[in-house]
């Protein structure tokens, strides 16, 4: 079965007078109400069908025309379903609604609230308002008695009147509730995103705040130490959390050339001494094995006596190597 392409052969039959909207051999009119007065709304055009299909016998350029593969149905000889009058079909209509603006809820305060009612003296009366005020939700459990019992035989020794386990219940919900609006204004500003968002943080090593493709600043996710990858030796930033060498350990090591603890650290040749690679790039005796992975670090015997008995002109303290 053949096909013609829609270039104008449909055009043309919409305009003729065979496709006009009246009742005839080419039309079966639909309608759901069968009323004689009642116009039609829809129709089956089936010239529409006629004007697509050409017989097999006619010749006409290939590209002017598909092949259907598929076995013709008899469902489509019924026609196309349109519209009576097009005209009349409703338009859609729309406007554009400015957002809603979230309403506030209005909250009473409690002082403006109170009972006028006279059994308020009867026996047995319970006020829901005092009562829910004065109920604390924080409960003490076995860990916080003992420690109330230790604090208040230290407040006797001073010579202080004891804490009792009520007070202490609602001053730990004050706090709760301090900690808790604490955490939502942390949230809702800037207060709550991590060092990784900072614009002015710098690499430990290089004290740049820059970097570039391939050579990504690296945050450590227990200390919050910031470090370039070529810096600190990472050959690939690995997926999810890293750590730095004295994280991984867990411990927290003195640098054997200045006082301070913390930072970029990596450990000498023998792993018993950790410096910071930025002290080790610095001190001229000093080198680093591997280039790469800035470790481990050596010829930390090669500084002389006379680095190590200077006072730093900064911190005024005699600990480690300075540099002249």
């Amino acid at each position: 079965m053949k096909r013609h392409r829609p270039v104008s052969s449909s055009d043309s039959s919409d305009e003729s007078p065979s496709t006009s909207f009246t009742s005839g051999s080419m039309y079966r009119i639909k309608s759901k109400i069968p009323n004689e007065h009642k116009k039609p709304a829809e129709v089956f055009r089936k010239d529409l069908i006629s004007a697509m299909k050409l017989p097999d016998s006619h010749h006409i350029n290939p590209d002017s025309y598909y092949l259907f593969a598929d076995t013709w149905k008899e469902e489509w000889e019924k026609g196309v379903q349109v519209p009576a009058s097009p005209d009349t079909v409703p338009q859609p209509s729309l406007r554009i609604i400015a957002e809603k603006v979230k309403d506030v809820l209005f909250i009473r305060p409690r002082k403006y609230i109170h009972c006028s009612s006279p059994d308020t003296t009867e026996p047995g009366y319970i006020n829901i308002m005092e009562l829910a005020a004065s109920v604390c939700r924080y409960d003490l459990d076995d860990m916080d008695i003992f420690w109330l019992q230790e604090l208040n035989e230290d407040l006797a020794e001073m010579g202080c009147g004891p804490v009792d386990e009520n007070l202490m219940e609602k001053t730990v919900e004050v706090l709760e509730r301090h900690c808790h609006e604490n955490m939502n204004h942390a949230i809702e500003t800037e207060e709550g995103l991590g060092i990784e968002y900072d614009e002015d943080v710098i690499c430990d090593v290089c004290r740049s705040p820059d970097s570039e493709e391939g050579n990504d600043m690296v945050f450590c996710d227990k200390c919050n130490v910031c470090v370039h990858q070529a810096c600190y030796g990472i050959l690939k930033v690995p997926e999810g959390s890293w750590l730095c060498r004295s994280c991984v350990l867990g411990i927290y090591p003195q640098c054997v050339l200045c006082p301070k603890k913390g930072g970029a650290l990596k450990t000498t040749k023998t792993g018993t001494k950790w410096a910071h690679v930025s002290c080790a790039l610095w001190i001229p005796e000093v080198s680093i094995a591997c280039p790469e992975r800035m470790e481990p670090i050596t010829k930390i015997s090669h500084i002389p006596p006379s680095r190590w008995a200077l006072v730093c002109n900064l911190c005024k303290l005699k600990t480690g190597a300075c540099i002249q």
